[in-house]
């Protein structure tokens, strides 16, 4: 087994022949073959090996959790999955490799696999950027090669170390840094921008920040899934390093958008001063005005009664004060005219007389109607 063949070389480094190392090394040999029934997540599936169902499990590779009951799906686990289904297709059949521990505590098959064509499963899903290189227990014999896959994935920018896939920490960073950087900032602003404006622009910079201080809180804590786990030390102060640089300028960014609000603020304040004072004086000539075109009216009526007043009083006083009128001599009655006697037929006694007539009865004597 592979176990007996690692003691071969270990005798091999304390003196034993090189032909007897040759002669036993398990690389050549131990390779089963399974016939794969089903994929579960990125690192396990089912198999068929000697007409029994086995849960195989990869070794030396740790994939994002899809199906773990304590844990939500974790950045690039699906991806991870549908990777794996596209290169163990149920029905294709695989070589199964072992090391050291064949089986693990959830009595899962613990192997390397290759494809038909002798391709190291484990490590192309590290290849991808899908898949950390790991070792758990003794069990090391396919660590070299994932773990060469998996420096190609990061000098590639795959997978969990790509800055374009939005759940990764590298795109996270990428995401807040690129944020702050377009955020507004105070000399942008227009020099008369009003107050509330320019709250609510300090208002978006604010929220910018506030998802950078929760990514340097992370980056603060301990690191939980394969986004984290992926990320050398290096790389963790780098990208950490970048987080605090971006907090920094919003910041800035943030006080300087908030002192100008203050600015203006204040001098709209002053403005407003201004002008309640111009409506105060405005409104304090109108009032003047009136009550001025009231008093002069008041006080033209008052004068024009005040005169009539003094006017009737004079007469008054004037009627008072006057002779009483000598009495008048009553003028002599006129003469009476002696009648003319009437010419005219059956002598009347008004001669002249040419006006309307009233007759006796009879018809005959008449008088001036």
């Amino acid at each position: 087994m592979i176990g007996l063949g690692k003691f071969v070389v270990g005798a091999v480094a304390a003196g034993v022949s090189t032909t007897v190392v040759v002669s036993v090394a398990l690389e050549s040999t131990a390779a089963e073959q399974a016939i794969v029934t089903r994929v579960i997540d990125g690192d396990t599936f089912d198999a068929e090996v000697d007409g029994r169902t086995e849960r195989i499990r990869l070794l030396n590779v740790d994939t994002p959790e899809t199906k773990h009951p304590d844990e939500a799906v974790q950045c690039l686990g699906p991806e991870a999955t549908d990777f794996l289904e596209s290169l163990l297709p149920v029905g294709s059949t695989v070589s199964l490799e072992y090391d050291d521990e064949q089986v693990d505590q959830y009595d899962r098959t613990l192997a390397g696999v290759r494809t038909g064509d002798g391709t190291l499963v484990n490590a192309e899903i590290a290849r991808q950027g899908l898949a950390t290189a790991v070792v758990f227990g003794s069990n090391d014999r396919f660590y070299p090669p994932v773990l060469e896959a998996q420096q190609e994935a990061i000098s590639q920018g795959r997978g969990l170390y790509s800055a374009d896939v939005a759940c990764t920490i590298p795109a996270r960073v990428a995401a807040v840094t690129t944020a702050v950087e377009n955020a507004p900032a105070a000399a942008a602003q227009p020099a008369d921008a009003p107050s509330g404006d320019l709250h609510a622009t300090a208002g978006e910079v604010a929220s910018v920040l506030g998802r950078v201080i929760e990514l340097e809180k992370a980056f603060a804590g301990e690191p939980s899934g394969l986004v984290w786990a992926a990320l050398s030390k290096d790389e963790r102060s780098r990208l950490a390093a970048a987080v605090t640089s971006a907090r920094s300028t919003a910041e800035q960014k943030e006080s300087e958008l908030r002192s100008k609000a203050e600015a203006a603020a204040q001098r709209e304040a002053e403005a407003e001063e201004r002008e309640r004072q111009a409506r105060e004086a405005r409104e304090r000539a109108e009032r003047e005005a009136r009550e001025r075109t009231e008093r002069e009216a008041r006080e033209a009526r008052e004068a024009k009664a005040a005169r009539e007043a003094k006017a009737a009083a004079e007469r008054r006083r004037a009627e008072q004060t006057a002779p009483a009128p000598a009495p008048r001599k009553s003028e002599p009655k006129p003469e009476a005219r002696p009648k003319k006697k009437d010419s005219s037929p059956g002598g009347s006694p008004y001669p002249g007389y040419n006006g309307p007539r009233c007759y006796e009865p009879g018809g005959k004597v008449w008088h001036p109607c």
